[in-house]
C-alpha cells in the first residue's frame, strides 16, 4: 500500500494537458493562462499626474526659492496658467514661474517634471504659494514605471484573478489564452439514498457526494453534473462506459473497498481501465483508486463525505490543476504553532485533519470522523499528521494545506 507522498508523487505522471482555447478577457476569472502574456504596451502610457495639484517644472521652484528679489513676503508664487483634467492631451507650455492646474490620471505635459497636493498650496488669486518642502519628481507617476513593452506581464500557469483582468485591461488586452477545462462526469453509487424528503424510508439517507464534487469543480471554472447508480455491476458498468465516453475525467464516489456490493474497481476494469494505485495510508480515505484509460483517469472515491472531499483537495484537484498547466498545482503549503494537541492510535497512516488559523496558531477542530462534514465546512486548512508522527502537542510545528 503506498503512503500519501508515493501516491500524489504516481498521480502527477499520469497528467494529460487538456488543449487551450482564446476567450474574452471578460469570461477569464478562474481560468489558467495557457502562455506567457507579454505586454503590448507600456504602462503607464505616459507620466500621469498621482494626485490633484499643480504641475511646474522643478526649476522654476528652485529659481525662485533662492532668488529673494523675487518675493518680499518670504513666499514662492506661480502663476496658473491653464488646466489639464485625465483624458485631455496634456499639450501646454509652460514658461518660468508658472503652473497649471492637473487632476489625478491626467498626462502631465511635457517639460513639466513636479506636482504638488493641492492641500500643500494656497490659492492667491491668479497665482498658489507654495511651501518650501517640494522634491523634484513627487506624484508624478513615470511612463512605463510598472511595465514596459515587451516585458512579461503574467506567466503562463497563472490562475486569472479579478486583479489579473483589470491589469491586463488596463494593458489594452481584451482576449487571452487559457486552458481548456477537462470534462468531468460523476457517478455515485449506493442503493441508499432517496430521492426526495418523502422518500426517506428507514435505512436511506440524502445524497450529498454529487452535490459536493459539483459545487467544488464549479470553482475550478469546471461545469458537471452527477449521476446515482444502485449497487449494480451491471448497471455500474454500462454508466461507466456512457460517461468514459464522454468525459476526460471520471469520478465515481462509493463501492471502492472489498464488500460485497463494492463495484466500482470491476466495473472500471471491464471498461478497459487500468489501476495505477488502490489505498492509501491515509485517514480518511484509504480506499482511494486511481486508475487510467490513455488519456482518461479515473478516481474511485470513498463513499464517505469527509473522505470524498479529502481527497478531492489532495489528489483530484493537483490533477485538475495540472491537466490545465496550473504552474502550482497543489494546495499552498504553510506551517503554523498547533493551539491543541492531537493523539492518534499507533497506525502508520498520515491523518489529514480540519483545522482552522488563527494568527501564527492553528487549532484541530472538533469531531474529525470520515463520515461528519461539519468541522470541514468550518476549515480553512488541512492539518497533515504525518504518518511517524502519532502525538501532536500544544506549540508544536505542523504542516498545513490552505483550502481554496
Amino acid at each position: 500500500m503506498l503512503n500519501y507522498k508515493e501516491a500524489k508523487d504516481l498521480l502527477i505522471q499520469h497528467v494529460s494537458n487538456t488543449g487551450v482555447e482564446t476567450i474574452q478577457l471578460s469570461d477569464a476569472e478562474g481560468r489558467i493562462t495557457a502562455e506567457d502574456i507579454l505586454s503590448p504596451v507600456s504602462h503607464p502610457l505616459f507620466d500621469q499626474s498621482a494626485v490633484d495639484g499643480y504641475a511646474f517644472h522643478f526649476g522654476s521652484y528652485t529659481r525662485l526659492a533662492h532668488n529673494d528679489d523675487n518675493h518680499n513676503d518670504d513666499k514662492i508664487r506661480l502663476q496658473v496658467k491653464g488646466e489639464v483634467k485625465a483624458g485631455d492631451p496634456g499639450e501646454v507650455q509652460l514658461n518660468a514661474g508658472e503652473t497649471l492646474r492637473i487632476f489625478t490620471g491626467a498626462r502631465v505635459p511635457n517639460g513639466i517634471d513636479t506636482v504638488v497636493m493641492q492641500e500643500q498650496v494656497t490659492a492667491d488669486g491668479s497665482e498658489i504659494v507654495l511651501g518650501k518642502e517640494v522634491k523634484q519628481g513627487q506624484h508624478v507617476r513615470k511612463a512605463a514605471e510598472q511595465i514596459k513593452e515587451g516585458e512579461l506581464a503574467i506567466k503562463r500557469g497563472s490562475s486569472i484573478n479579478p486583479a489579473t483582468i483589470g491589469f491586463l485591461a488596463s494593458l489594452g488586452i481584451i482576449e487571452v489564452e487559457v486552458a481548456k477545462p477537462p470534462i468531468v462526469k460523476i457517478i455515485v453509487t449506493g442503493d441508499e439514498f432517496a430521492s426526495d424528503t418523502d422518500g426517506l424510508a428507514t435505512g436511506k439517507i440524502f445524497e450529498s457526494n454529487g452535490e459536493m464534487l459539483v459545487a467544488a469543480l464549479n470553482k475550478m471554472c469546471i461545469q458537471s453534473s452527477f449521476e446515482e447508480c444502485t449497487d449494480s455491476l451491471e448497471l455500474l458498468t454500462e454508466k461507466v462506459k456512457v460517461a468514459s465516453e464522454a468525459s476526460d475525467v471520471l469520478l465515481v464516489s462509493g463501492g471502492v473497498s472489498v464488500g460485497d456490493y463494492d463495484f466500482t474497481k470491476p466495473a472500471l476494469e471491464a471498461n478497459g481501465y487500468e489501476e495505477i494505485f488502490h489505498k492509501v495510508k491515509q485517514k480518511p480515505g484509504k480506499p482511494l483508486l486511481f486508475m487510467k484509460k490513455g488519456d482518461k483517469v479515473v478516481f474511485g472515491l470513498p463513499g464517505n463525505p469527509r473522505a470524498v472531499m479529502i481527497c478531492y483537495y489532495l489528489y483530484v484537484l493537483p490533477m485538475l490543476n495540472a491537466m490545465m498547466g496550473r504552474s502550482s498545482p497543489y494546495l499552498t503549503q504553510a506551517a503554523f504553532k498547533s493551539a491543541s494537541a492531537y493523539k492518534k492510535k499507533d497506525d502508520d497512516r498520515t491523518h489529514f485533519l480540519a483545522g482552522k488559523i488563527n494568527g501564527k496558531e492553528v487549532e484541530f477542530l472538533e469531531v474529525q470522523g470520515s463520515h461528519m462534514m461539519k468541522s470541514l465546512t468550518e476549515a480553512d486548512c488541512i492539518i497533515v499528521n504525518p504518518k511517524e508522527t502519532l502525538e501532536i502537542n500544544r506549540g508544536d510545528l505542523v504542516n498545513v494545506s490552505i483550502l481554496p
